[in-house]
């Protein structure tokens, strides 16, 4: 997501002097009751759309690392790569996992398109079947949920957005909006509260609500960094109260405008590739 900045206005107080009239009284001193406004908020609506979709790109590919801290201190990794097309008309994303070994054989097609619900794809090598998945479905991972929603990217643009609120995190100065997501969408999260820095508008935090508005997950930004002219989300942090978890995912490396090939993007791609490493994994190779 791209920096916008947003100029912070000190209001200074005015120094007041008293002077004497001719008659020795006193004047009356004069102060201010009009203090400059505070600035207008930025549009929430871009700043998601450029979280969602990096200004200017037309794909990226992304190794990314997820490590799941499980209860008693015990931690597990599952490491995967995205790839991702951009176009006026729908985001596709292709993710396959790379480490562990034994579950290269998982992988996934998403195509997202606007006011639409996401269309995800999966493939069943032992039955050859496709199996069709929602933004809300979940995989498993070391006993532990992540819904497709968060593998890409929570689908931000997918919500409708309040006005902004001017507040702090820590000795933060910040903006937070409230996210809605439309009924007929099937995203795994009802409500999103999208927190940013008010000085340059970087993502702090996303908090995540189930149907009843409980609090479900936090997503803490860690590291934004540009890379390519593009900001991108390097570390964060997701608590996960209902499953007692914490999971921390890493951009370990990202490329912009590889020139990715739509096939990437096809049913028969994932077939392919999900078949072609079951085989692997079943010759022990």
């Amino acid at each position: 997501m791209s920096r916008h900045g947003v100029a912070l206005i000190v209001v200074a107080g005015l120094c007041l002097s008293a002077c004497s009239q001719k008659s020795g009284t006193p004047s009356q001193a004069t102060t201010s009751t009009n203090p400059s406004p505070s600035p207008a908020l930025p549009s929430v609506d871009k700043l998601l759309k450029r979280f969602s979709t990096p200004d200017g790109a037309q794909d990226s590919t992304a190794d990314m690392r997820l490590t799941v801290e499980l209860p008693g201190g015990r931690r597990d990794q599952l490491e995967f790569r995205i790839q991702r097309k951009f176009s006026p008309d729908a985001i596709s994303t292709f993710l396959q996992v790379t480490a562990p070994r034994e579950k290269t054989d998982q992988a996934l097609l998403a195509i997202e398109r606007p006011g639409k619900a996401t269309e995800a794809t999966s493939y069943l090598a032992g039955l050859k079947k496709l199996a069709k998945l929602s933004s809300s479905s979940t995989i498993t991972f070391q006993e532990t949920k992540v819904t497709i929603q968060e593998l890409l990217a929570l689908e931000l643009g997918q919500y409708a957005s309040g006005e902004g609120e001017r507040a702090t995190e820590g000795v933060q100065s910040v903006v937070k909006y409230k996210l809605t997501a439309p009924a007929d969408r099937g995203l795994a999260f009802p409500q999103i509260t999208a927190w940013f820095q008010e000085s340059d508008m970087t993502p702090v935090k996303f908090e995540l609500f189930d149907e009843r508005g409980a609090l479900q997950k936090t997503a803490k930004i860690e590291q934004v960094r540009e890379v390519e002219g593009h900001q991108t989300v390097m570390r964060s942090v997701i608590e996960d109260y209902p499953q007692n978890r914490t999971l921390r995912l890493e951009t370990r490396a990202i490329k912009f405008n590889q020139g990715l090939s739509a096939a990437l993007f096809t049913e028969e791609h994932l077939m392919a590739v999900i078949n072609g490493s079951s085989r692997r994994l079943l010759e022990g190779k």
